[in-house]
């Protein structure tokens, strides 16, 4: 069964912004790793720029990687995160 790849960046453009990823994206990374089919979720922090993080995740498969994307968005993270910008791009493998 493929495996689906994400990677790519969060982007704060704002203090206001910025503040919600320091407030809720642990708990959104606990979440997610708590999944059946993460294989791996990771977010760190940008070396140079503050405002960007990048993501990694692995989910087993396309219905793995389909329920996170459901659960998360129905979530608190997913309603205040709304406005980051994401730069992401998916693989199957």
């Amino acid at each position: 069964m493929p495996k689906v790849y994400l990677e790519g960046l969060l982007i704060a453009h704002s203090a206001a912004e910025h503040a919600v990823v320091d407030l809720y994206l642990d708990d959104h990374i606990a979440l997610t790793r708590a999944e059946p089919g993460c294989l791996k979720f990771e977010v760190n922090p940008d070396a140079t720029d503050r405002n960007k993080w990048h993501v990694s995740e692995v989910f087993e498969s396309e219905e793995a990687f389909e329920a996170h994307q459901a659960r998360a968005k129905t979530s608190e993270w997913g309603e205040v995160s709304e406005r980051l910008e994401r730069r992401f791009k998916k693989r199957v493998e």
